[in-house]
């Protein structure tokens, strides 16, 4: 089937990815250091609720599709969850941002911890409710869904330009105004109001795909034994859900670490925001080049290539990056043209084994496979960052050390070869664990919107 949106329709949903990205992201960088060092909350306290918090958001998510799969709201199964929890996502942000260094300890924790939720546990059912969006708009068109994921992954590519760019400087700018508390405020609460404008946008783009009627259930209920079922005996979901895993593991252990290369390694920490600058200029390009690859190779094979290309890049900055930036620089681009190949397919691979489970089970529990998508971030982000931190207990790190030849060498061991490995085991899992081709995909499309429309019809 042919693309049926239009460019403004691809270009709206493009624009919630940016104001998204744009929204939480002094949450997500930021929050640590505005509970420590303005609201005046140990370390220790800020560690242990964020671990309890996180914890928590795991199981949150896990619960987010089944949820979403059951409802059958006012505004549609997905528009209804943008629509309500975007509010809750901007007072969750402007709460965690408040000044309430007045206050009790008790108080400040309460208010932190209840922003904190109030935005994280929202962003579960926002995200999933995304990802339906793009399904519910894009119908059994393979190309409309490749399009709406292509302008995504380049939208999020202008959001990390832009806050890269600009939340520092603007901190920096209110902070004379407004006081330095206070100056997380004056750019959070902005920029959540620009992911509150977004979410509004793809609600009403949305409109017409998602309606009540057309998300009311046809044929049996699926129970919530079914849901269960429908993740541990769908294969290929499981096979992306453990090859996304590995990723996000290499991933985060190389990042978690990373401003340790540059003190330590380099002995140049400036040198950081020049790399980051470069890397995320030269990223946009990226996203503009890497499709063009993607299309050719097809979703399998781009992801397979992108993640083993990952692998010799980590391999690559192991050997030959201990005493360059430059080299670190020019492999970390290349890396992410072949990354980009295919995370232009981005929610696509875990659509299409949603779509594989129901036409093998017939059993629509799509929604509950879309909400596994999640799961590998939230996994990346706490085994990751422990990998990184671990691995340098390991190797005698001390804080204000001066650096060996040992200690540089054991660092780029963990900074490159243990991503290196981690990244080589998830590209042969998904070569030889999935079996999913495009012409695959998009008969399961077809034949389950033709099951679904038969369902709805009604029993003479």
């Amino acid at each position: 089937m042919g693309k049926r949106l239009t460019d403004a329709e691809v270009n709206k949903y493009a624009f919630y990815t940016i104001a998204s990205g744009l929204g939480i992201a002094v949450p997500m960088s930021y929050a640590t250091i505005f509970f420590t060092d303005h609201l005046l909350i140990s370390a220790g306290v800020v560690a242990t609720i964020l671990l309890i918090a996180r914890i928590a958001d795991f199981f949150v998510c896990l619960a987010s599709g089944p949820i979403v799969q059951r409802s059958n709201l006012k505004w549609g199964k997905y528009r209804s969850w943008l629509i309500i929890l975007r509010w809750v996502v901007f007072l969750g942000i402007c709460l965690q941002f408040t000044n309430t260094s007045s206050l009790p300890l008790a108080a400040r924790l309460v208010i932190v911890t209840l922003g904190y939720f109030m935005l994280h546990y929202s962003m579960n059912f926002i995200a999933l409710s995304q990802f339906g969006i793009l399904a519910v708009m894009a119908g059994t068109s393979m190309e409309d869904r490749t399009r709406l994921s292509t302008r995504s992954a380049q939208a999020s590519t202008i959001s990390a330009i832009l806050t890269s760019a600009t939340i520092i400087p603007l901190i920096n700018f209110f902070t004379p105004i407004v006081g330095g508390a206070n100056a997380y405020l004056a750019v959070a609460a902005p920029l959540a109001l620009v992911f509150l404008i977004g979410a509004g946008v793809l609600a009403k783009t949305a409109e017409p795909y998602d309606t009540t009627e057309k998300s009311m259930p046809g044929g049996r209920v699926v129970t919530f034994k079914d849901m269960i079922d429908s993740i541990v005996t769908n294969k290929q979901l499981l096979v992306l859900v453990l090859t996304d895993t590995l990723s996000m593991v290499a991933m985060q252990a190389s990042m978690g670490i990373a401003t340790y290369y540059f003190m330590y390694v380099l002995g140049n920490f400036t040198l950081m925001a020049v790399s980051m600058t470069i890397s995320t200029v030269f990223g946009f390009f990226a996203s503009l080049i890497g499709p063009t690859i993607g299309k050719k190779l097809g979703k399998k094979r781009a992801k397979v290539i992108g993640i083993f290309a990952s692998a010799v890049a980590s391999l690559c900055i192991m050997l030959f990056a201990h005493s360059s930036v430059v080299v670190y620089i020019v492999i970390g681009c290349l890396r992410s043209i072949f990354m980009y190949a295919y995370m232009c397919f981005g929610q696509n691979y875990i659509l299409d084994a949603a779509e594989y489970g129901y036409y093998q089970t017939g059993k629509d529990s799509r929604t509950v496979a879309m909400s596994m998508g999640n799961i590998p971030m939230k996994i990346g982000f706490a085994l990751g960052g422990a990998v990184g931190t671990y691995g340098l207990s390991l190797i005698g790190y001390q804080p204000g050390m001066t650096a060996t030849a040992e200690f540089i060498k054991n660092f780029m061991y963990i900074f490159g070869g243990i991503p290196a490995a981690l990244s080589l085991l998830a590209a042969l899992i998904l070569q030889f664990g999935y079996k999913i081709t495009d012409e695959d995909a998009a008969f399961y499309a077809s034949e389950n919107a033709k099951r679904m429309a038969a369902q709805a019809q009604p029993t003479k």
